[in-house]
């Protein structure tokens, strides 16, 4: 006992001193447990053999000298787990395997025959008795009967505790626990899938395709890493020993709908626009997959197509004036999608299984823009998106474990300008800078949109895991290399940006009339195109411990070498060489540094006290580092690195008018000569040149990280139903920030460098600190599926967006003025949504939400503070808006024909209750009576039509 005792007190000083893992496998399953006899007496070289129903796979062990076994590498799917001893019955548990679930087995053994057989089943089992880490499995089921408008599967992950809907509008993202949705990792078939350049999912996988995944919310294993908020661990379906396959088809249309809300309010109540005037919505989704062996028990495959057309049309919101100019207000919008999937699994031999799979995505979004944007202003975004995905787990004998995971993604989606024709960059490259320019009228914009081109990437990942199994101990040790090939070509303010009419009226330009002059001008000139190579690579290493049957500890750290920020760094030399010859004066820019720093330590400790392990006291801590992402990157190496000039005149600046003098001739004098050139690149009478702009990086950008805690219990009854309730702490710290101070060599401040109109800087003093109750119950009996989530939260930040591409600050030499509630603070999240087989063949399926109201901040147009930036009169997100409330519904009914075929009629809606739920409001305080009204809100009830056929 003493000896016990020390190995505890070590234990837990290796708790404090090195940090949380928590054991996971990343696309497999474990069962993990102890064979002994009806008295509790340990029985060595027992035989223990884990067999798939769905495809025979079969693995075999024996337990150790204190009757320890271990199965891993087990592909998820149903499992009998089967011991057997001289002298003993057999017993089998019957089990379902989930991914990244370690299933706790323990076999009591009777007496008898070795020819007698007893089954006993685990199948539903809820609690994993040496899980730490937080978060949920989404199973087949939620995934095949819940209620998802855009079938996009990562909505789910917003029914665990901790998720809510991100900031940032870099697409769609997920906070989890209150971090930006860039910050997220998602990993599909072991690989991840993550656009690294936005730091979102890259590729579109159908719903249907997908067999299961976990949300992991807070402390996840060492395994897991450049993810600094959660992990969404993903398998796609594969084939069987039988042939299986699916077709289903999905319609909307507009009729289905009810009428949105128009943005304003009259007397108090909202208006809403008529039917007549909806822009015309149809959607037709439709898609097969079928899976099945090409040598049974060995060789299998599943393959899948889905295809979308979605047709509708934008009304612009262009004055009357440009109508009457013959600008038509309303245009044809549309998006399709043609995604596919091919999956092989092949079970080499006993000890080998090899998983291969490819998708390609042909998504494109035709008439993309804003609601100012005129059919000319618009573009076409889309293109091929392509992975290739190959895991080999091989099982080298009873102890060691090993893992190999291979992935190429490739991923650049044009921009093409509709002025441009379908030449999209080369078009543009014709004539001279300005040809294609875009140009902004109070309510109107025509020209090319200043990013037009390719943002594209290909990655490279390789990772291998090895895993030992050596009494009490499991140890796990691994390498992630990855190749990150950053390739742009866009055109970045190259064709020139234009602001019209000072006066905020709607004019053409017409060079006699001086009130229609231009204001601002944006301009780049220089190379718009590279590709950069950066390799990254990490390390891991964990150990779980079982100090006890009742007692596991796991230990890990992590290290990450994230060399991404340094891309670019070849052309600095070169750029300084430019200014200091330009300019004179001290070179401006300073190579980036690569981050050694991001050491992440990690350990979890779980405790369950009763014989039946259906209760579990857990704590974890540790770190999480993010990785850096390309977009800002890219917009430092155009805008600056390669740049031969980033011009911008704002002819009401004192710092960007060449002609200022404090009055309005040189306002005027300003907007002739933008004028004389308008809409080519200017040229300024009198004046050398108009000071040029830089976007920089801190030398020293570090990548940034959280610091998570979470400590709870969990209980399962003995009628399917989990409680469990965590307290969760997760800072984070490090987040990016535009920084416009300077620092000179004497110490003093100075918000830019005289050389240059403006210095942007991107830093890493952003925060977000999160601090929640987290409580989620889930209910598996009969017909019955039932999961419900709370999570009281508290996020505060310095940040005011949540952009990837970085938070400006309201002060610079303050940055405490930012200090108060997140954007993503909502302090009230309820989530319940379930599933039950009514007779007959129905079945009922819905998910129903209550969120508390988002804040958000006030502005002027004065300046009663004096602040750096005055417009924000109150501290950050001093006010509330309006709470969420909404339930989605499906109601299906299942027809049976022939023997194996099963048809499901459903019908979807969205909202059902129609309940308005306002996403923005007036926040321009100098106007008190609209101020805070509602001006935009969520979708109103929604309906679709659905149909899928198995067999």
């Amino acid at each position: 006992m003493k000896r016990m005792a020390l190995r505890l007190v070590i234990a837990i000083a290796l708790c404090v001193t090195l940090g949380t893992a928590v054991y996971a496998q990343r696309i497999t399953a474990s069962v993990r447990g102890k064979v002994a006899d009806a008295n509790g007496s340990v029985i060595p070289n027992a035989k223990v053999t884990a067999v798939q129903h769905e495809t025979n796979f079969t693995k075999t062990v024996t337990s150790g000298g204190q009757g320890e076994y271990y199965l891993g590498g087990l592909p998820a799917g149903h499992y009998d787990v089967t011991a057997e001893a001289a002298g003993f019955e057999k017993l089998t548990w019957k089990v379902d395997l989930t991914v990244g679930i370690e299933a706790g087995l323990d076999f009591a053994m009777k007496v008898g025959s070795v020819n007698t057989q007893v089954d006993v089943s685990a199948e539903g089992q809820l609690l994993e008795p040496t899980k730490t880490d937080l978060g949920s499995t989404i199973t087949t089921g939620q995934v095949d009967n819940l209620p998802t408008i855009n079938r996009d599967f990562s909505s789910l992950a917003l029914l665990v505790p901790g998720v809510t809907p991100g900031v940032g509008g870099n697409g769609p993202s997920l906070a989890v626990n209150g971090q930006r949705g860039y910050q997220n990792n998602v990993f599909i078939d072991g690989v991840s899938n993550q656009w690294q350049y936005y730091g979102r999912q890259a590729s579109t996988l159908s719903q249907d395709w997908i067999q299961e995944f976990q949300v992991m919310t807070n402390s996840y294993s060492a395994e897991f890493g450049n993810a600094s908020g959660g992990i969404l661990n993903v398998i796609t379906r594969s084939g069987t020993n039988d042939w299986h396959g699916r077709g289903y088809f999905f319609y909307r249309n507009k009729a289905f709908d009810a009428d949105p809300f128009a943005g304003n309010l009259v007397n108090g109540d909202p208006q809403f626009v008529p039917s007549s005037q909806i822009p015309d919505y149809t959607q037709w989704r439709w898609g097969v997959s079928a899976g099945g062996p090409i040598i049974k028990d060995k060789l299998f495959i599943f393959a899948g197509f889905e295809k979308l057309d979605l047709n509708s049309s934008a009304e612009l919101a262009i004055s009357p004036y440009w109508v009457s100019q013959g600008f038509k207000n309303v245009l044809p919008v549309a998006t399709t999608d043609r995604p596919y999937l091919i999956r092989g699994d092949y079970n080499i031999n006993g000890a080998n299984h090899l998983s291969v799979r490819y998708d390609r995505t042909i998504q494109k979004s035709v008439n993309e823009g804003g609601p100012f944007q005129v059919q000319d202003g618009r573009d076409t975004f889309g293109g091929p998106v392509w992975n290739l995905v190959a895991n080999l787990t091989t099982t080298i004998n009873n102890t060691n474990l090993n893992e190999f995971r291979a992935g190429y993604l490739s991923n650049e989606p044009p921009i093409v300008c509709n002025q441009s024709g379908t030449g999209g960059t080369a078009e543009l490259a014709k004539g001279p800078p300005g040809t294609f320019a875009n140009i902004n009228y109070p309510t109107m914009t025509i020209g090319c949109p200043i990013f037009d081109g390719t943002e594209g990437e290909q990655d490279l990942k390789l990772s291998d895991t090895y895993s030992i199994v050596k009494g009490r101990h499991q140890f796990k040790f691994g390498a992630d290399v990855r190749k990150n090939v950053l390739n742009d070509n866009i055109t970045n303010f190259h064709e020139g940006y234009w602001a019209m009419d000072l006066s905020g009226t709607d004019l053409a330009f017409d060079i006699n009339n001086p009130a229609s002059y231009p204001y601002v001008f944006e301009g780049n000139t220089g190379q718009n195109a590279f590709k950069l190579p950066i390799w990254n690579y990490s390390l891991f290493a964990q150990d779980t411990w079982k100090i006890t049957d009742g007692i596991t500890l796991d230990l890990g750290i992590r290290y990450d070498v994230d060399r991404s920020a340094t891309a670019g760094n070849q052309f600095i030399d070169a750029k300084n060489t430019a200014v200091v010859d330009q300019y004179g004066g001290n070179p401006p820019l300073k190579k980036t540094q690569v981050d050694y720093n991001n050491i992440s330590p990690r350990l979890g400790i779980v405790w369950a006290p009763t014989a039946d392990r259906r209760t579990t006291l857990h704590a974890a801590f540790g770190f999480f580092y993010d990785q850096n992402h390309g977009n800002f990157n890219a917009i430092y190496i155009i805008n600056s690195l390669l740049s031969s000039g980033f011009t911008v005149v704002n002819c009401t600046s004192p710092v960007t008018n060449p002609y200022w003098n404090g009055g309005p001739t040189g306002v005027a004098q300003c907007q002739g000569a933008l004028a004389q050139a308008f809409p080519f690149f200017p040229k300024f009478p009198g004046i050398a040149a108009p000071s040029q702009g830089l976007d920089t990086l801190d030398p020293n950008l570090q990548i940034p990280r959280t610091t998570q805690f979470t400590a709870g219990v969990a209980h399962e009854f003995e009628d399917g139903l989990l409680v469990s309730a965590d307290f969760v702490r997760s800072n984070g710290s490090g987040l990016e920030y535009i920084d416009q101070v300077q620092k000179l060599p004497d110490g003093s401040i100075q918000f830019t460098d005289p050389r240059f109109s403006y210095v942007d800087s991107l830093t890493n003093v952003g925060y977000v600190h999160y601090t929640a109750l987290e409580i989620q119950a889930k209910y598996r009996k009969n017909r019955a599926n039932l999961d419900v989530s709370y999570t009281l939260s508290k996020a505060y930040s310095d940040l005011v967006t949540g952009s990837v591409f970085g938070s400006s600050p309201t002060n610079p030499l303050d940055l405490s003025q930012d200090a108060g509630p997140d954007p993503t603070d909502q302090r009230h999240n309820l989530v319940v949504n379930g599933a039950y087989d009514l007779p007959w063949g129905f079945q009922v399926a819905g998910i129903g939400t209550y969120r508390s109201p988002l804040p958000w901040s006030s502005f002027t147009n004065q300046n009663p503070t004096g602040a750096f930036f005055p417009s924000r009169p109150e501290p950050k997100d001093s006010h509330r808006g309006d709470d969420y409330k909404g339930v989605d519904l499906r109601l299906t009914k299942e027809f049976k024909f022939r023997e194996r075929y099963q048809a499901r009629v459903f019908w979807e809606m969205y909202n059902m209750f129609n309940s308005l739920n306002y996403t923005s409001y007036n926040n321009l305080i100098d106007n008190l009576s609209t101020f805070g009204q509602p001006t935009a809100a969520s979708d109103m009830r929604r309906q679709q039509l659905g149909v899928r056929i198995d067999f």
